[in-house]
């Protein structure tokens, strides 16, 4: 079997984070279309099983977004992987979902203001707007780094 050294993994692992980001963004927000659909109030099981999968993808997601990610890769590789650039990076993306959430925050109370808005029905879309701009963001910026090169 032929092994990689710490540094084609870590380079390998750069790349594919690059492309999958605005993948999982993309996957994330298609799954916002079956949260919205659920009826109001439900007390249904498949219900309760899209709000849990939900959360627990957002918390997978904000791990990922808060630390280098590769958890199950040797420190080497994390750390090579966890540059100075990944780190500006991922702290422009994390501007940018704040700003997001932010902004999601106040449209949310204008929208109160004609229509009402459940506390659930808040938290989930400022989270995922918060997320996917911070993934959105991140992926981007790690793409162009590597298209420049």
């Amino acid at each position: 079997m032929n092994k990689r050294s710490v540094s084609e993994t870590a380079d390998a692992l750069s790349g594919r984070r690059a492309r999958v980001l605005p993948a999982l963004a993309v996957i994330f927000l298609a799954q916002q279309a079956s949260y919205f659909n659920m009826p109001a109030h439900s007390d249904r099981t498949v219900d309760h099983v899209k709000v849990s999968a939900w959360l627990l993808l957002s918390i997978v997601l904000l791990l990922g977004l808060a630390t280098n990610g590769a958890w199950f890769r040797p420190r080497a590789v994390r750390e090579l992987i966890n540059d100075e650039s990944t780190r500006a990076h991922r702290q422009a993306g994390l501007v940018y979902g704040f700003w997001a959430a932010m902004v999601a925050a106040l449209v949310l109370y204008v929208v109160n203001m004609f229509e009402t808005v459940s506390g659930r029905d808040a938290v989930h879309v400022i989270l995922s707007a918060g997320i996917v701009v911070a993934l959105i963001r991140f992926g981007m910026l790690e793409r162009r780094a590597l298209k420049d090169g």
